[in-house]
């Protein structure tokens, strides 16, 4: 990390930037505006949100000033406090060659470009990276294939989108020669770390996992958790996704695409356990624990939160020896255990990993090792409309692709949209022709070809 910073203190006294687009300006969207404005060798040329308002008050709270930006799209969007912000207005939203240039000519002026047009992103001939702070599958697989196809390296917040269709994006970025990465800070990221010194020592891994700071409530919608999300600052629907158990899901398929580690049983065990008893229960129910095998990935509720973990065992008698006089336990199994992961505020490591070294933090090396299947929250009705992740008709559970594949489950990360064609009872796994997809789907087009060429 020191080397990295090196090279981005001397990239800049070089007069050179890694010049940065950003998509999504919600709770890590926001946090990384600040921080990459501060940081040496990076630079951020233009940000896209849904709400052009809600980022313009934003930019305000970080006092950057409105001779810094220029607005790109309609006169209308922008309420009455902001309608005399610097506007570029485009013809029916659309970008056209004379649009492009302009846009360009002032990313040379050194404005950031703000808007809510994606495609801004893919027409900044300067931009090196961009990075998709949406958490939408739907915009990530947009934002994703897009970058990719304008040779701009990808790093993903969005891990919604990379249990979805990451494999055929990394398949996508490697054979344009360019970076597709899950960010560093992220629970997958973090336990890819401790994955990977295991792993090079030679340890046997029995399970990784992250720490929930939450109960378990797969019943849990925006209306029931208003007051508490308000509370921690963060949207009601991200906080559904925590809750309800989907978002965990998410994040360790990631982390199980990536290492090949698996789901011991659908949806993980989840148990309610302290650090120091995580040796115990991570282990064979033969040995008094409750897995059915090792190399597992899961979660635990309780004070591992908000860090991650990994067991890990060896067999090697004078590495146990070892181990015992560093006091880390008389074995067999060990913790590895770091107490936290600070989300996008690590996401500059990914960005200069990709632009010094053409490498990611973390990628679905795998394929599609595990799924994260669609389950009705309530009882469905046929004609219902899906309205996915953290919110009030279904949660996810994660299990192994191939048993999901063989009983033919939609994943979640293509379910917002889909009409159910038939009744579906609470708790229920939804399939694929149990519903009608969302037409003119990104993420479900390229789950098709992945599921064609990768599987």
């Amino acid at each position: 990390m020191l080397e990295l910073g090196k090279k981005l203190r001397n990239l800049q006294k070089e007069g050179k930037y890694i010049k940065i687009a950003l998509a999504g300006a919600g709770q890590m969207g926001s946090g990384l505006i600040s921080q990459l404005r501060e940081l040496a060798g990076m630079q951020i040329v233009a940000i896209v949100n849904r709400n052009v308002n809600r980022l313009i008050n934003i930019l305000e709270e970080l006092e950057i000033d409105d001779d810094e930006f220029v607005v790109i799209g309609s006169r209308y969007k922008l309420n009455s406090e902001n309608k005399n912000k610097k506007q570029i207005i485009l013809k029916d939203n659309k970008l056209d060659k004379e649009a492009v240039d302009a846009l360009n000519q002032l990313v040379r002026e050194n404005k950031i470009i703000v808007g809510d047009n994606l495609s801004i992103l893919f027409v900044l001939d300067d931009v090196d990276i961009i990075i998709d702070a949406t958490g939408s599958p739907e915009a990530g697989a947009f934002i994703a294939r897009n970058a990719i196809l304008n040779q701009k390296h990808i790093v993903t917040l969005n891990v919604e989108a990379d249990a979805t269709v990451g494999p055929i994006l990394k398949k996508m970025a490697d054979d344009a020669g360019v970076v597709y990465t899950i960010s560093a800070g992220d629970e997958p990221a973090a336990l890819k770390e401790l994955y990977n010194f295991a792993d090079t020592l030679g340890l046997e891994i029995i399970a990784a996992g992250k720490g929930k700071n939450n109960p378990l409530d797969h019943y849990a919608n925006p209306a029931t958790l208003k007051d508490y999300a308000k509370s921690k600052g963060s949207s009601p629907t991200m906080m559904t996704s925590f809750v309800d158990g989907t978002n965990s899901m998410i994040e360790m398929a990631s982390l199980s695409n990536s290492t090949g580690l698996v789901p011991d049983c659908r949806g993980m065990h989840g148990p309610e356990v302290d650090i120091k008893d995580l040796v115990n229960v991570f282990r064979l129910k033969s040995e008094g624990g409750i897995l059915s095998r090792k190399g597992v990935v899961d979660f635990a509720i309780g004070d591992a939160a908000p860090g991650v973990f990994l067991v890990y065992s060896t067999s090697n008698k004078m590495i146990r020896a070892d181990l015992k006089y560093l006091m880390l336990g008389e074995g067999p199994y060990y913790l590895l255990y770091k107490p936290y992961h600070l989300i996008s505020i690590e996401t500059p490591i990914s960005i200069a990993l990709a632009y010094f070294y053409g490498e990611p933090t973390i990628a679905p090396d795998h394929g599609m090792v595990s799924e994260v299947i669609t389950v009705a929250k309530k009882d469905l009705r046929a004609g219902d409309i899906i309205d996915g992740i953290g919110k009030y008709t279904v949660y996810g559970l994660i299990d192994e692709y191939a048993k999901a594949k063989k009983e033919n489950l939609l994943p979640i990360g293509i379910s917002e949209g889909c009409i159910l064609k038939k009744d579906i009872e609470k708790d229920q796994p939804i399939k694929y022709n149990d519903v009608q997809p969302a037409r003119d789907s990104q993420v479900l087009e390229l789950r098709k070809l992945q599921d064609k060429l990768i599987g």
